[in-house]
């Protein structure tokens, strides 16, 4: 057994829970931003400063996250791991926050489970090798990721509907992407963890992590947790596995695009499940 594949699976877990269940106190205190310049009166401080215990928990995942990414040597199962940050999730809305969880929610969790299990057991016992990339092309995958959450974020100004599943998808490709911009750093610096920071990779993941956070909080003005998160954690998944592919060069295998998929659909099992009940609630209300 791979122990310090292990290691990253595990790092990556307490990362997973760290972002998501931070996610959820966010959702629950950001209705506190629509008080505008009132934000700071000493009637809505105590829900600002829950707010900001939430960011700091997102906050707190990159260490966590990139250690993962130090041991693993692996973007792509790093990022999967998210899934079991959504179970985290799925609970503190339900007991929490109070959000309705259907059959389908259920379903959804149980795949995220299975996949994330299947890819740490497919992972545990493989070598892996020390990528290479080129600096010109990376920049090149960058423009056209960057292009797509822009596309995404209009896309929401213009059909309500889909707000919440398109600024999820905004803030997740971000976050993926810094993910998978941190590992380059790594790359570059030899697998250093301290080395990491001579170079720019670094601090261009921590701006995408940062815009991501601005995305999540979009979303999270009119759409339920259980809308957004799913959606978030779905491009977190799949942007480091094409990234690989695109930029490392790697090969595509079945063995690990099938625990993938298997993910995916259970996160889109929850974002649809959560979508209609949020479509349901705002047709019940109109006369």
């Amino acid at each position: 057994m791979n122990v310090s594949y292990v290691l990253g699976v595990v790092l990556a877990c307490i990362g997973a829970l760290l972002m998501n269940l931070g996610k959820g106190v966010q959702k629950q205190h950001v209705h506190v931003f629509l008080e505008g310049r009132q934000i700071f009166a000493q009637d809505h401080r105590r829900t600002l400063a829950f707010w900001g215990v939430g960011l700091a928990m997102t906050a707190s995942a990159a260490l966590p996250y990139n250690l993962g990414l130090k041991y693993a040597s692996s973007p792509s199962t790093i990022s999967a791991m998210t899934g079991i940050g959504l179970v985290g999730l799925a609970v503190y809305a339900t007991r929490i926050i109070g959000e309705k969880l259907s059959a389908g929610d259920v379903v959804g969790i149980a795949l995220v489970l299975l996949g994330t299990t299947w890819m740490s057991f497919l992972g545990s016992t493989a070598e892996t090798a020390i990528p290479v990339f080129d600096t010109y092309g990376l920049i090149k995958v960058n423009a056209g990721l960057i292009l797509t959450t822009a596309i995404a974020s209009m896309s929401a100004l213009v059909i309500r509907r889909i707000h919440g599943l398109a600024f999820g998808v905004t803030a997740g490709l971000l976050i993926g992407l810094s993910i998978f911009m941190a590992d380059a750093g790594l790359v570059r610096a030899g697998g250093s963890f301290f080395g990491q920071f001579q170079h720019a990779f670094v601090y261009v993941a921590i701006l995408y992590a940062g815009l991501g956070l601005v995305a999540t909080q979009f979303g999270f003005i009119r759409a339920r947790a259980l809308e957004v998160v799913p959606s978030i954690n779905a491009a977190i998944i799949l942007t480091p596995l094409l990234l690989e592919w695109a930029v490392y060069g790697q090969p595509m295998e079945v063995s690990k695009a099938m625990p993938v998929l298997v993910i995916v659909v259970g996160v889109v099992l929850l974002s649809t499940g959560a979508s209609s009940a949020v479509w349901e609630s705002h047709t019940d209300r109109e006369p």
